[in-house]
């Protein structure tokens, strides 16, 4: 898809605007035309295609940073510093920049994305030798914790005296789209791209009937699978029945679909529109802070909060990160320690179990499955199988020694006593085992152990008819 992207590219304009489909709408934009000189002009341009290329990292983040670098390209403007290449970069000027970003009434977000931005391009010419890159190290590794804000980040997390405004409010709430996208929202901590990219289908059940909810992010190319509250298995119900009729009209699978009354047609919703009905929420039901004013709610918020209180309530920075799809550690670590004393039962544990049948073939699975050697191989773990090959869906992930909480799970007699095995390696010695198979928290231990109870003892009956 990249490569039909790139042909369409006039690397002479300053200013492209590509076909490519994402939760603000159905072009991107890249723009070049604030950069100083003809050679960093040519170099960024040069980099972003290379990128597209390799499709690492992906159009998104090369979008993100090329505007994100506009904040260190008026840094030089405001302090009147030159430079004609990045080879007269130093480290003092990037301890300046930080400083420039430190002043700014911006977001932590915004101030790390605009760091994040020029190491990227500074790391990137270093690796690949570039001519007109330092020779020497400007960035000393931490520039991020100089930038991190406490103060900014506590105002992310949404109190308990506005959560229960507006969970009032959503009683009352007539807009069902609205209604349903934040309650999917406020339950599960996904992302509003990750939201608007929900699909027909999304919610799947564990054997004992917890609600699953398939997550794909555009922004990491990353997808997950997390367990989810009766609420958000209601809400995505809405949606599908809410965007029936427009799915049908416009031959797709998503579920954020709306009809546009000046047009007279459906369309995909994007993150404007999004944000204009949480607006009209907030003051529709006046939702008010301490001060007697309306609440400045983010729908990022809602993520924020769900993970300072899975924080708290002490799971631990391995199961957030998998939880909330953060592509690294840097992402979890940025939340504050503020309390709050609900604890919702659907997130005490994040365990879940896949299938457990008699044979892996097409009568246990469903017909057009593929199940021949090749992708059986593929698919094969010591303790069972991978679904993700056999549906299609893509390799094995790299987390094998944890899939017996993963719903994409498959299992059956004949692994009995490796799970047996397991089970007892596991209450051997916990803390070897939670050392051996990266496990941050008892609470892990315990989902993993009383997987592999409800797996063998399902086994054991199977296995005796």
């Amino acid at each position: 898809m990249n490569r039909r992207i790139i042909s369409t590219i006039d690397t002479k304009t300053d200013y492209w605007k590509l076909d490519y489909e994402t939760s603000f709408g159905k072009t991107i934009t890249f723009d070049f035309a604030y950069l100083p000189n003809k050679w960093f002009k040519k170099l960024h341009k040069q980099i972003t295609i290379e990128c597209m290329s390799l499709e690492r990292p992906s159009i998104e983040t090369l979008n993100r940073y090329n505007y994100a670098l506009k904040h260190f390209f008026d840094f030089l403007l405001e302090y009147n510093i030159k430079l004609n290449t990045y080879e007269d970069l130093t480290h003092s000027i990037t301890q300046m920049f930080i400083f420039y970003l430190q002043q700014k009434n911006q977001s932590n977000s915004t101030r790390a994305i605009a760091m994040s931005a020029l190491k990227w391009v500074v790391e990137h010419g270093q690796f690949f030798e570039y001519d007109g890159f330092p020779t020497h190290a400007v960035f000393d590794g931490d520039e991020y914790q100089a930038l991190k804000q406490d103060d900014i980040l506590r105002t992310r997390y949404i109190p308990d005296n506005v959560m229960d405004q507006i969970e009032e409010a959503l009683k009352k709430e007539n807009n069902l789209f609205i209604k349903s996208l934040l309650e999917i929202l406020i339950d599960s901590g996904i992302r509003i791209s990750e939201a608007i990219d929900l699909t027909e289908g999304c919610i799947t059940e564990d054997f004992t009937g917890k609600p699953v909810l398939y997550v794909y992010s555009s922004k990491n190319q990353t997808d997950r699978y997390i367990p989810v509250s009766k609420r958000v298995q209601k809400a995505v119900s809405t949606l599908e029945k809410l965007s029936e009729e427009g799915r049908r009209e416009l031959q797709t699978n998503y579920l954020c679909i709306y009809w546009q009354k000046r047009n007279r047609k459906y369309s995909r919703v994007i993150q404007k529109l999004c944000r204009d009905l949480l607006s009209n929420f907030v003051e529709q039901h006046n939702i008010l802070d301490n001060d007697g004013k309306l609440y400045p709610l983010t729908f990022h918020a809602f993520r924020h909060t769900l993970g300072t209180d899975m924080l708290n309530r002490g799971m631990s920075m391995f199961e957030i990160q998998e939880y909330l799809g953060h592509e690294s550690l840097h992402s979890t670590s940025l939340y504050a320690r503020v309390k709050n004393p609900k604890v919702e039962s659907e997130y005490k544990k994040l365990g879940f179990i896949g299938l457990i049948v008699k044979e892996i073939s097409e009568k246990e699975l469903g017909q057009g499955k593929k199940l021949d050697a090749e992708i059986l191989l593929s698919a094969s773990l010591p303790d069972g199988a991978c679904q993700k090959p056999i549906n299609n869906e893509g390799k094995i992930c790299s987390k094998f020694n944890m899939c017996v909480i993963c719903p994409k799970f498959i299992t059956t007699p004949e692994h009995l006593p490796i799970h047996k095995g397991h089970l007892e390696r596991l209450r051997a010695d916990r803390e070897a085992y939670m050392a051996q198979e990266y496990i941050g928290s008892i609470n892990h231990l315990e989902t993993v152990e009383f997987a592999l109870e409800t797996i063998i003892e399902r086994l054991e009956a199977m296995q005796d008819g």
